[in-house]
């Protein structure tokens, strides 16, 4: 079985606790493939109301406020590099931007990683409403599967080694589940981990009209289920386990929360999910089940994009000042032509990075507002 290509693994850090950790995890990956780690810091320049600029000695030349903070970000990246053990061909790299996860998505395209490991610091309700996850954002937009480090509340301090023996994979069925299953088939099959596929049916909540007495769906679920059960061996038997062991389990519910609940019950080590590509307006009204079980998961994430090559395509469209440049001069955006190896539907995502906001400027284009009339 072709195990998958692990030749980069990108740990974006900010000297935080959990991210020194998450490089923990990185050096055990890399270890296993045989791997090269690039370590990185995001720095976004903020002067405060008591900005003071650097100190001068006597025969120092000058540098500017940006030069010195880029320069001691950078002993202090090598300085983490070196206490965390890491190799001589490891690599640190130090960027500047205005959002952290596109700035981590580009490095990560032109360094050409296969993984990145990041950690995820938990924020839940209004904090996770004002401050947002960078983690979360990393796994909307990179161009390579990410993989969300979290330490088990249940392993002793004894046992924090990165050790994978039993993987859970939530399908819906879907062609993107399905190439999720894959890869989850061959890191498993690299780690020596035995797989479960996981998948919920969830109806939904029935209610009357005056909103008090529930039906009762009990004959429903039962039909789904069974249902489930032959998709479920359908969809098994379209891959290739070799010698990786695999288990399929069937609930009803939630499906965050019993992906969450199960991976808990069953002490699971790692959750391999692929994501569906939702951009635009679909993104924002059906949300995304990978990055709410990124948010509430046990244990650590391993989320596969369904579409990298559409990703790349777009990642160039949004690199902040320049893209901000070729605006205000007037010039047209490059626009990414496709490839034969794109289908029609990856044409037009490729095309445009909102696809459902190119609809309603295009409606808005062809029935333009009715002038005011002059009195």
């Amino acid at each position: 079985m072709k195990e998958p290509t692990i030749q980069n693994i990108l740990v974006p850090i900010d000297f935080s606790k959990m991210s020194i950790q998450a490089i923990e995890t990185a050096k055990r990956l890399a270890q296993r493939f045989d791997a090269t780690i690039h370590l990185a810091h995001v720095h976004q320049f903020a002067y405060p109301a008591e900005f003071m600029g650097p100190v001068l000695l006597a025969g120092q030349l000058p540098e500017s406020f940006e030069e010195h903070r880029a320069r001691q970000l950078t002993e202090k990246l090598k300085r983490v590099a070196s206490k965390s053990g890491l190799s001589s061909r490891d690599q640190t790299h130090l960027r500047t931007g205005a959002s952290a996860f596109n700035e981590i998505c580009r490095l990560a395209q032109e360094i050409r990683a296969d993984l990145i490991v990041t950690p995820t610091h938990g924020r839940t309700g209004l904090k996770h409403v004002f401050l947002g996850s960078t983690a979360e954002r990393i796994v909307q937009h990179s161009p390579c599967p990410v993989f969300v480090a979290r330490q088990r509340k249940r392993k002793p301090k004894t046992e924090r080694a990165f050790t994978v023996n039993t993987i859970l994979v939530p399908v819906d069925f879907s062609r993107c589940s399905l190439e999720g299953l894959k890869y989850a088939v061959a890191f498993a099959d690299s780690v020596a981990a035995r797989l479960i596929v996981f998948h919920t049916i969830h109806l939904g909540y029935a209610y009357t009209a005056d909103g008090f007495a529930m039906y009762d769906l009990s004959a429903l679920e039962e039909a789904a289920r069974k249902n489930a059960e032959l998709q479920m061996r359908a969809f098994v038997r379209a891959v290739k386990f070799g010698a990786v062991k695999c288990e399929t389990a069937i609930t009803a519910g939630s499906p965050v929360a019993e992906i969450c609940a199960f991976a808990e019950a069953r002490d699971v080590d790692l959750i391999i999910t692929a994501t569906h590509g939702w951009t635009g307006f679909k993104h924002v009204l059906m949300g995304s089940i990978a990055e709410q079980v990124v948010r509430h998961a046990p244990c650590s994430v391993l989320v596969v994009p369904s579409h990298p090559k559409i990703r790349m395509a777009n990642l160039p469209k949004s690199r902040g000042r320049e893209a901000q440049k070729m605006t205000s001069q007037g010039r047209q955006r490059p626009r990414f032509t496709g490839s034969k190896a794109f289908t029609k539907r990856g044409r037009k995502l490729a095309a445009h990075a909102f696809p459902e906001r190119r609809k309603i400027n295009k409606f808005r284009e062809s029935h333009p507002a009715p002038r005011p009339v002059q009195p």
